[in-house]
């Protein structure tokens, strides 16, 4: 039987970000799943849409699946690389419920914040690899209207048992702001902080929203308010922790 792994993302429009964090996480499944066959799909149809002016095409998922049928496959399991079951992981679900007659079998794993377990493993990954940093960590989530939001809150719960003064998670579009981090920080006479970002990629928001040159960035409000601020500039999936956590999502 010829079975096949869909690796999906949101997906980046930054090359750099795409080889370091995405390629490298597919790579790593590759080597973990030899008797798979694996492809890429992004969610994104924006980012889709900009690559393909830049001569880059990259399958949503529907098409991935169309091209993994045609060519015979049985068995496909779906890897999301998303971080929350939000809006882009909802498009996962409904191409799974569209070729759900194609294939022999085929199911799609669940995000990486999803059931309690998820979130006391991703809360150790967190401690880990940032161990050896000494000031506050200000990790920087995409953020989301859906209403599993709320994950984020939820992983911010396990973070403050581990330690209450040194992860905060803040969010660019969803319910928890730079502006409520910089309150607490202040409350809590912090200084100086590292932020680096919440997402699979080091990519547009990172760059821009969270260490950009405009006056709302992440960095210059958190120096308007005199609080100095150091910068890891890595994605999650260039951590050999987080690679392995998706492998054991599968």
């Amino acid at each position: 039987m010829k079975k096949a792994i869909l690796v999906v993302s949101f997906g980046t429009t930054y090359k750099e970000a795409m080889e370091n964090s995405i390629d490298a996480t597919v790579n790593h499944i590759s080597n973990e799943f030899k008797d798979y066959d694996i492809f890429q799909a992004y969610t994104s149809n924006i980012i889709r849409r900009k690559l393909i002016d830049k001569g880059m095409d990259v399958n949503d998922t529907k098409t991935a699946l169309e091209i993994i049928k045609n060519n015979g496959y049985e068995k496909v399991i779906i890897l999301s690389l998303h971080m929350i079951a939000g809006y882009e992981y909802e498009k996962i679900l409904e191409a799974v419920e569209a070729y759900k007659n194609d294939f022999r079998e085929i199911t799609a794993t669940t995000p990486m914040l999803y059931e309690e377990k998820d979130y006391k493993q991703v809360a150790e990954i967190i401690k880990k690899i940032y161990s050896k940093t000494n000031t506050p960590i200000v990790m920087m989530g995409h953020g989301s209207e859906h209403e599993n939001d709320m994950a984020y809150e939820n992983l911010q719960k396990k973070l403050d048992k581990i330690s209450e003064n040194k992860y905060y998670i803040a969010t660019v579009e969803g319910s928890i702001t730079i502006y409520d981090i910089i309150k607490k920080l202040k409350e809590k006479k912090i200084n100086k902080v590292t932020i680096t970002p919440f997402m699979l990629v080091c990519g547009d928001h990172a760059n821009n929203d969270m260490i950009g040159d405009e006056d709302d960035s992440w960095i210059n409000l958190l120096k308007s308010e005199a609080i100095e601020v150091d910068v890891i500039l890595k994605g999650l999936g260039e951590y050999i922790e987080f690679r392995d956590f998706f492998c054991k999502k599968i």
